[in-house]
């Protein structure tokens, strides 16, 4: 007897925010015409579609999950535990009896994970779904893998599938892609549809084929939106590229002259160098070609005890020489002063203390003779420390994104009679995304690109990692690939080819002089070969086969 061929497709850490103008959303309404043209046999969603569960990104997911033409089986991930809205927009999609389909000889079942652990009511519901049915096949979707599980999950589950016939267990949660065979069935990874989170390749969907028993193909399909890198919003051509150096900015600018790079970020630690020195240095850069320059500023601190803006006479001298280094630039630092400081909640708004009108005054004096003379006055978000909850009155100030807009629109309205005055955002990719916990997770990088916009006037880049031991989140790491373990830049390269951000001067901000390096070379040649890309599968540093399947015979 011929065997019946089967199809589906899964989705899975999508991680939508309730703004719907982000490449995630993009990336869902993608995902789901592509369904609908691939007409598999049903879609399987396995979890993290929102990005902290709020009813607004949950309804917008459902409406679009809605437009399938395909039956829709849908298990929770973390993500939906966050808070409690989405799970009653997913109530009904969610429920056990949704949770078991059969499809010809093919028995579905989607256990909820969805809190790291398989519960005992899960177990139950496990057993009792496979008493009289006539499916003989069996496929298990769920969020976490068997190696996120808690142990007696892990252990439980594996001898559950085992002894059960399963032939493929397939789960999404760790963004990476990855397949192995366990105990006579095999496990499928997916890396998920998530454009700032998706390691090692483009976000995409998973095609599961099968034409006979225990014999799957798994397919990768990528988002493949248009990629138009240039021309850049810089003078003259320029490349965007360069790099923002701490320490002795005459070294750094004889770097960049060996380099070639178009752009440069200095940041001295103090003056104690040679102007002179420093001057013949720029002039050997513009020499050889036109020169983006930036000059990162000290910070501006909050003394609570007395009352005053600290570090205003350093960071005048700094303008002051900036200026005579003929920078194009100022990056400065939101005020170091907490949001309780900044800012009180009355009625629901929030409105500015003494502390934040002193700092916008203080702005104002500081940077108003710069902006009048053209240098854009270019205000850098920061980050929280690890676990810092998102609202604490104790949390860096403008680590929010509608704090930070606050305050670049204050120091905007304060510079209003200037009319060469252009103030904006030094966007840090990095800071947006280690910014303390929750913070990380109610602000995904997509609502950085979305909610800034052409307020940005260019960035630090880097890429976030682990340090040994500790496992806290550390900044200013080597960017190694484009779709990295913490930073994918698929958002953000979508994000600048459909002009939504500001296609500004990149700036590499890796501490390590090596790794520093090595990321600019990477992004040079990105720019370099912009005419030979023409939509995201053309990018660099993939990894995947995206024609041929894989083959997943348990």
């Amino acid at each position: 007897m011929t065997q019946r061929a089967h199809r589906f497709v899964l989705l899975a850490d999508l991680h939508l925010s309730d703004n719907p103008d982000t490449a995630a959303h993009q990336a869902l309404q993608w995902a789901v015409d592509r369904v609908n043209r691939e007409r598999p046999d049903f879609l399987a969603v396995a979890g993290d579609v929102t990005t902290f569960a709020t009813a607004v990104s949950a309804t917008r997911c459902l409406e679009a999950l809605d437009r399938v033409e395909v039956p829709v089986l849908f298990t929770p991930g973390n993500a939906e535990r966050r808070g409690g809205d989405a799970m009653s927009v997913f109530e009904t999609l969610a429920s056990p009896e949704r949770r078991a389909a059969a499809f010809g000889d093919l028995l579905v079942l989607l256990p909820d994970t969805s809190f790291g652990t398989l519960p005992d009511e899960e177990r139950s519901w496990l057993n009792r779904s496979l008493r009289g049915g006539r499916a003989q096949r069996r496929l298990v979707v769920t969020h976490y893998p068997l190696d996120r599980m808690d142990g007696a999950s892990r252990a439980w589950l594996t001898r559950w599938l085992s002894e059960n016939g399963v032939e493929l267990l397939v789960a999404g949660h760790s963004h990476v892609q990855r397949t192995r065979q366990e105990n006579g069935f095999v496990e499928a990874v997916v890396r998920g549809l998530d454009p700032d989170k998706a390691i090692g390749d483009l976000p995409g969907i998973n095609l599961f084929e099968s034409t006979r028993t225990g014999a799957w193909t798994e397919i990768f399909i990528p988002w493949s939106p248009a990629i138009r890198l240039l021309p850049t919003d810089l003078p003259n051509g320029m490349l965007p590229v360069g790099w923002s150096i701490q320490g002795d900015p005459v070294m750094a600018a004889g770097e960049t002259l060996v380099s070639g790079l178009p752009c440069l970020e200095i940041r001295p630690a103090d003056l104690d160098f040679s102007r002179r020195a420093l001057s013949g240095a720029l002039r050997d850069l513009r020499n050889r070609g036109p020169l983006y320059l930036s000059y990162h500023l000290p910070d501006l601190k909050w003394n609570s005890g007395t009352g005053r803006v600290e570090g205003a006479d350093t960071v005048r001298a700094h303008v002051d020489c900036a200026l005579a280094a003929g920078a194009d630039s100022l990056t400065v630092h939101v005020p170091r002063a907490s949001a309780g400081a900044m800012e009180r909640v009355r009625e629901d708004r929030p409105e500015p203390t003494g502390c934040f009108l002193d700092f916008v005054a203080a702005f104002a004096s500081l940077f108003g003779e710069a902006a009048g003379a053209g240098v854009r006055i270019a205000i850098e978000n920061i980050h929280n420390p690890a676990d810092t909850p998102a609202d604490s009155p104790e949390r860096e100030f403008a680590t929010r994104i509608d704090e930070y807009l606050r305050w670049i629109d204050a120091v905007a309205a304060d510079m209003r009679e200037i009319p060469e005055a252009r103030v904006g955002a030094l966007l840090d990719v990095g800071h947006a995304r280690n910014n303390g916990g929750d913070l990380d997770n109610l602000q995904p990088l997509g609502d950085w690109y979305a909610n800034l916009g052409r307020r940005i006037l260019g960035y630090h880049i880097h890429q976030v990692d682990t340090a040994p031991g500790s496992g806290v989140l550390f900044n200013h790491h080597e960017i190694k690939e484009l779709f990295g373990s913490r930073i994918s830049f698929a958002g953000f390269l979508w994000s600048w080819s459909t002009h939504q951000i500001t296609r500004g001067p990149l700036f590499v901000e890796v501490r390590d002089a090596e790794g520093r390096e090595k990321t600019v070379r990477r992004f040079r040649r990105l720019f370099e070969n912009a005419h030979r890309i023409r939509e995201a599968a053309d990018l660099p540093d993939r990894r995947t086969c995206t024609v041929t399947g894989a083959n997943l015979d348990s």
